[in-house]
């Protein structure tokens, strides 16, 4: 069966798989900083001659609520740069085109913390943005990376791990060590030395968390980055 359909099975099945992560997900790392310091970039532009920040224009924790659990998704940019996107890659091409700042990781991976922070108690869902609707072709797009990134999976990672136990470590990140913060793609980046390394903002990048994440379809997207402050 396509992992597609195994993945929108999951998402209807999205109580049961909830339940269980909830039981059994590793230990969070609390890190109340980081997606406080996340809700900071949010609504605060850093450009005085630009004040326009992200909840400018998306504002509302309620309307943002689902973005997080949607990725990995493919991101409609203008051809030739639409496709499948971490959260990490789509708020940092954000805020690079927004902030104009020169690294945008820092931001966007304090972003990214908020975001997922927002989201904790939602069931993972990529492609699948709620209230939004479907678009079979983009799902395809995703469904391909998620091909991809098993072949990466195989070609990096199966050495040492299996893809149904690495999958639920994804959700310690964004944490707040080493400094600075790491998100899940700066992880990768350098975990294995031996092998040509993989930048935070490849494509083939956002094909292996695609993957990683096809495997926890349903189940919820938990909050390292801490919680917000009200």
């Amino acid at each position: 069966m396509p992992r597609l359909a195994v993945l929108l099975g999951a998402l209807a099945l999205g109580g049961t798989g909830a339940t269980r992560a909830a039981a059994e997900a590793p230990a969070d790392v609390p890190a109340p900083g980081l997606a406080a310091e996340g809700q900071r970039w949010w609504t605060r532009s850093p450009d005085p001659v630009n004040p326009v920040a992200c909840a400018t224009c998306h504002d509302g924790p309620a309307a943002i609520r689902g973005w997080a659990p949607s990725f990995p998704k493919v991101k409609p940019l203008p051809p030739p740069h639409a496709r499948v996107m971490t959260l990490l890659q789509a708020n940092a091409e954000a805020v690079a085109r927004h902030y104009r700042l020169e690294d945008p990781l820092p931001a966007a991976t304090a972003i990214t913390a908020y975001l997922t922070a927002l989201a904790a108690d939602l069931p993972v869902s990529p492609g699948v943005s709620p209230g939004q609707p479907l678009f079979p072709h983009r799902l395809r797009q995703l469904e391909a990376s998620v091909s991809r990134g098993a072949r990466s999976f195989g070609a990096r990672c199966a050495g040492c791990h299996r893809p149904a136990e690495v999958a639920p470590v994804t959700r310690r990140f964004p944490r707040p060590w080493p400094e600075p913060p790491q998100s899940l793609e700066t992880f990768l980046t350098g975990h294995r030395p031996s092998r040509p390394p993989l930048d935070w903002s490849d494509p083939e990048m956002a094909d292996l968390v695609a993957y990683l994440v096809s495997h926890l379809a349903g189940e919820p997207l938990g909050s390292p980055g801490g919680s917000i402050p009200p």
